[in-house]
Parts: C-alpha cells; structure tokens; sequence
C-alpha cells in the first residue's frame, strides 16, 4: 500500500507543479505559449536526471547506501523549498531566464521526484519478485493524469498561487515522509538486487529513444497550434500532456489495451484532419479545434507509446529503460525548443513528426513484412508530406520574408485585395497590420487601425476637442501604444508628437522597419522600447516616474491570443498610473473566440472609469471586422460626437464575475 501511495503523491506533485510554475513564468516572459514548452524542456530534462540518479543509485549503491543517500538529499531539498525564495528575471533572455529559475526554484525537489517512480519499482520488484513492477508505471501515470487534469478545473479556479505553492510544498514534505518510511521500515527485510547495467537489445535502444522523441514533439507541437488562437493557459497546457501520460496508463497497464491495427487506421483518418487545421484552423470554432487536435494527439501518442511498451525490456533492465524513455522526451524537448526555431520559419515539426510516427510504426519491420505493406505506408506518408510542400508552396509565392523566434513565426506577405496590392504582417496565423504597397497610400493606415475604428478616433480627436489643455499640449500628444505590429498607428503622428512603442518581439521590430515604410515616414518622434510592456512600464514608473501619456494603446496580439497579464487589475491600475488624469486607455478586443468587454467593463468599474465599446465592421480593403474599447475619465472626450455616433451597445451583458487579476483569471467566462 506504501508503494502505491508514495508513487501516486510524487506523480501527483510531479504534474501539479508544472502548470503551476508556467502559470507565475507567464507575466515575466510576455505571456505567450512558448513559456510552457520552454518549461517542459526543464522538466524532461530534470526527469532525465531523475532517471539517470534512479538508475545510478540502484546500479552502484546498496540498500544501506541508498538510505542514507536518498534521505540526506529528501531533506536538503525540503530546506530548499522553505529557505530559498527565487524569483524569475524578466530581463534575462527567455530561455535562459525561464530554465535558471525553474532550476533554482524547485530543481532538486522535481529531480527527486523524478527518480521516484523507477526507484520505487526497483523496490517493489525486491520486495515482491513475484509481481510486476511496471504496474507501478500505469499507476503513476494515472496519479500525473488525475493531477493535471485537477490543476484547470480544482485548483487554478479557488487557489491563489501562493496558496497554491504553499500547498504544493506540504505536499512535498508530506511525499519526503512516505519516502523515509519506506526506506526505513518497509524495506528492513528486503535484500536488494544491482540494476542490471545499460545494455539493451541491439536496435532496441534507438527505436526507444525515436518513439519516445516522437510522442513529445507531438506534444509540444499540438500544444502550440493550440494556443496560437486562444491564450495559453493552463488548460490548454494540461488536457493534451494529461492525454499524452493516459495513453502511457493505458498500454502499460495491460498489454491488449493497445490494438497497432485501430489505432494506426484514427491516426490515419487524423493526417488529413491535421492538414486542414495547419492551414485552415481559424474557420473551426475553439472546441471543434480542440476535439480535433486531442484526436491526432492522443491516437499518435497511442502508437508511439504502445510500441514501447510491446518491446519493453525484463524487469532487470527496469531503470535503464525508463532512462531511454526519457532521454528520448529531453531529445523532444531539444527539437522543438533549440533546433526547429533554427530550421523552419513556421511551425513544420508538426507535419513531420506525424510523417515520423507514420514510418516509426509501419516501417519497423520492413524487412519481414509484405511488399504492399512497406509501399503503402510510404506512398501514405509521400502524400502526406506532399501535400504539405504543394500547399507551402502555392503560399510562399507571395512571401517577402519569413522568421521564426522564442515568441512565435512571423510572415510579411504581400497580398490583392479589392484590386488594391497590401503587403501584410503576419503573426502566427492572423494578419497584424497591413500597407499599401502604392506608394500615394502607403501612408493610410489600413485593417485594425483604419480611420473610423475606435484607436483612429481616439488619437485623431480627443486632444482638439478639450478646451482645458493648452496650446503647447495640443501642440505635442505623448502616446504609449503596446505592440507594434507593422506600425501603422505612426502614420497618425503629427510633428512634435511623441510615440512610444513596446514590443516584445526583436523579429516584429525587424519586419516594421525593414519591410513596412510607417515608422521612417512618420512626422512624430518614435522610441521603440523592446521587451514586455507591463515590465518596462513598471521598470519606468520606478525609474523615471510616469510617463504622462495622453493615450495608452493596447494592442498586444500573438494571432488570437491575448496575454492574460495585460488585462489584470493589477496591470490596468499601473497603465492608469502612466496616464493623464483626463487621458484615454484604448485596447482592442478583436478575437474569433474570446468577448472580452466583461472584463474591460468590470476593470472600468473597479477603476472609477468610463468604458465605451467601437466597433467598425468590414469593408472591401479591410476584410477584418475591428473591435476596440477606450477608457476614460475624460467626459469631454467621451461626448465628443464622433465618440458617440461610433460607439455601439455592448455585444454582450455584463458579467459581474468576470474579474481578472494578477493570481486568477478564468478563460472559459469569457469563450464564444
């Protein structure tokens, strides 16, 4: 009972604590769904070190040795968690910066962790030579997939993330218990056995390290194509990595769970489904989206993980071959972290790791089975990945430029709409910002920030039309607008204005001025500060006092999805703190999935402003309806006619409930 205990509850903290520690990651590094896949690369790594510790302290120590080793470095990381108070530096580069914290702020204890389900089985197995250990492995599955799936739904929901670490670290030192007693009192008796050392069967060891490599880049990969429309947050993070360990509870639990045949024809039936959500995923709504890409996820990660269990080792090569499996999910990890930025400007290890599972598991046995067989399953995967090169190809005609960073993949495409050449920036799978390419428009701004939306109005009217500013304030207009885009809200600078952009993204920065003509042939002074907004906004406050803005812009898009920080209490307060007190907050809320004008409604409220909802539908040059919100204390400025006869009712009641803050915000309130 102790066994199955302790590898439940390490399981269990194991999985609790990742969307945890991403949740707190997301404020400092921009907020978007890179910080999650740049966690998994820690915690794979950690498991790595956990596997390799695990199978190192059964090869070479004996049971007395283990004890003391084991004991000494529980406690040591219990003194860890209580004494050490580390905090995440925004000003790092984000990968350095999200792996130097997480490894000071909990990489012992995840570490120890870790190593406790191989340890625990090895255990087990002396305990108990007659039964099978890697009942265990189901079992501590299940425990990481009960856990995640509660993290959405129980804990995210009621805990602040105080509590929530606080809870965790009793967790821990609850888990170091049950370690200790087993170590001590259980084990008394046992007489333990050396791990056999790290040799596998020949070709073995590859196909683990491949299949296991396979099953993470599918998860990461989804994950991305996910959260490029929706805000990542922990439920889009934990429903595809608790799918992702299922299907390990479920092939090793029982060998006949796994049927290669059924499997293989739903993944089959999921690579035309795939192509259709590569290329036209924005055309499904946000749960359509989500079945499906859970669908392709879950019968990949079946296939990948059933072959390993159907060709996993005897018990004696227990530890080592649970170190393959996870320096396979490390190799993953490095794949899409560190080598696919590298290689691909778009995200094209999704397509290719399904056209590697493909291969993985019809291929195996080339040698030995039919000659149909082997040729069906490369002319499958030929048109498969065809496909994909014709469809790139037929789009890539127009493309000017491609990147691919930390913070996403970035398109300049020049485009013909309604007779009219536009060259537009494209950001994940959404256009921000577009230009005439003739040069007698370039200077007009199009899409979102066309004259008539709510930000047009508010940059080209507000400051005339009150009577209380003097003539050298109307003369110069401060503005503070987050996210840069191609930078066409420059073309409404005057001489003498000031324009101040923040963008997180080096590549965006980039693309404006090397592609996009707005910013050079702007009449106002630009300073393009880079780095996340609500970070050097709070730097500036502390450093240079506040910025005195006559209009704060937001409009901080990665495709659909918007940072949840950004529109916290917390982060409105400290905008407000930055601005004029008759000056104007104007954020856009276009989305294809989310209505946020609840939570800008219950921010205005909570702030003693005024809020006003401008839509400006779609028109034959801008194909993109626009929606945007200003906030104000400026009644003149809200009475203004062209604020008025441009604002609409609220698409939707308001909700009270709908509150967003610094340690909770709910995203299935505000879902379409």
């Amino acid at each position: 009972m102790l066994f199955a205990l302790t590898v439940l509850l390490s399981a269990s903290l194991v999985f609790l604590v990742q969307p945890m520690l991403a949740r707190l990651l997301l404020p400092y590094f921009g907020g978007g769904a890179q910080i999650w896949t740049a966690a998994l690369l820690f915690f794979q790594t950690a498991l790595l070190g956990g596997y390799l510790y695990a199978h190192l302290l059964s090869r070479y120590a004996n049971l007395t040795q283990q004890r003391f080793w084991h004991s000494g470095l529980l406690l040591l990381a219990v003194a860890s968690l209580l004494l050490l108070d580390a905090k995440p530096d925004p000003q790092a580069a984000p990968l350095s910066g999200i792996l130097s914290y997480l490894a000071l702020a909990i990489g012992l204890p995840y570490l120890l962790l870790s190593a406790t389900a191989p340890l625990v089985q090895n255990w087990f197995a002396a305990r108990y030579p007659q039964q099978s250990p890697y009942r265990l492995y189901a079992l501590s599955n299940l425990g990481s997939f009960a856990a995640l799936l509660s993290y959405p739904f129980l804990v995210e929901p009621y805990l602040a993330l105080p509590q929530q670490q606080a809870y965790w670290t009793g967790g821990f030192i609850l888990f170091s218990g049950c370690i200790l007693v087993l170590l001590w009192q259980s084990l008394a008796q046992s007489k333990l056995l050396p791990a056999a050392p790290l040799t596998l069967r020949r070709g073995h060891s590859g196909r683990y390290l491949a299949l296991s490599a396979a099953g993470v880049v599918l998860l990461l990969a989804v994950t991305q194509q996910l959260t490029q429309n929706v805000p990542p947050v922990p439920f889009l993070w934990v429903v595809p990595l608790a799918l992702y360990l299922l299907s390990f509870t479920l092939v090793f639990n029982r060998d006949s769970w796994y049927q290669r045949a059924i499997w293989l024809y739903l993944f089959a039936i999921c690579l035309v489904v795939a192509l259709l959500l590569f290329y036209l995923g924005r055309q499904f709504d946000w749960l359509s989206q989500l079945l499906l890409y859970l669908m392709l996820l879950f019968s990949g990660c079946m296939l990948c993980h059933g072959e390993l269990a159907r060709s996993k080792p005897s018990r004696e090569q227990l530890t080592a071959f649970y170190l393959l499996l996870a320096a396979g999910g490390v190799l993953g990890g490095l794949l899409v972290n560190l080598l696919a930025p590298l290689l691909f400007s778009r995200y094209w290890e999704f397509p290719l790791v399904l056209l590697a599972i493909l291969w993985l598991v019809t291929l195996h046995n080339w040698r030995r089975q039919a000659v149909w067989q082997t040729a069906t399953a490369l002319l499958a995967g030929g048109i498969f990945i065809g496909s994909f090169l014709l469809i790139e190809q037929q789009l890539g005609r127009q493309d000017i430029s491609s990147s691919r960073n930390f913070y996403g993949s970035l398109i300049v495409r020049d485009v013909e709409l309604n007779g009219q050449r536009q060259r537009q920036l494209i950001d994940g799978t959404t256009s921000h910002g577009a230009q005439y390419l003739d040069e007698r428009k370039a200077m007009q701004p199009l899409s979102y920030y066309r004259p008539g939306t709510g930000v047009a109005l508010a940059i080209a009217h507000f400051l005339p039309a009150d009577p209380a500013r003097s003539s050298s304030q109307l003369s110069q207009r401060h503005l503070g607008l987050v996210g840069l885009g191609a930078g066409a809200l420059a073309a409404y600078g005057r001489s003498g204005d000031l324009l101040q952009f923040y963008e997180i993204n080096p590549a965006v920065i980039e693309a404006a001025q090397q592609h996009f003509s707005y910013l050079a042939q702007s009449e106002a002074q630009i300073r393009l500060q880079l780095g996340d907004a609500r970070q050097l906004l709070q730097q500036q406050l502390a450093e240079q006092g506040s910025q005195q803005f006559d209009l704060l812009v937001l409009d901080a898009f990665s495709s659909d999805a918007i940072p949840q920080h950004l529109l916290t209490t917390e982060a409105l307060a400290l905008y407000w703190q930055h601005l004029l007190p008759d000056g104007v907050l104007a954020v856009h809320i276009s989305n294809n999935y989310l209505d946020l004008s609840s939570v800008l409604r219950n921010q205005a409220l909570a702030l003693g402003l005024d809020a006003v909802f401008i839509p400006t539908p779609a028109d034959a040059d801008n194909p993109a309806a626009t929606e945007w919100v200003l906030l104000s204390r400026n009644q003149r400025f809200l009475q203004q006619d062209s604020i008025r006869q441009a604002s609409r009712p609220w698409p939707r009641p308001l909700r009270p409930e709908v509150r967003w803050t610094d340690q909770h915000s709910n995203l299935f309130q505000v879902l379409k």
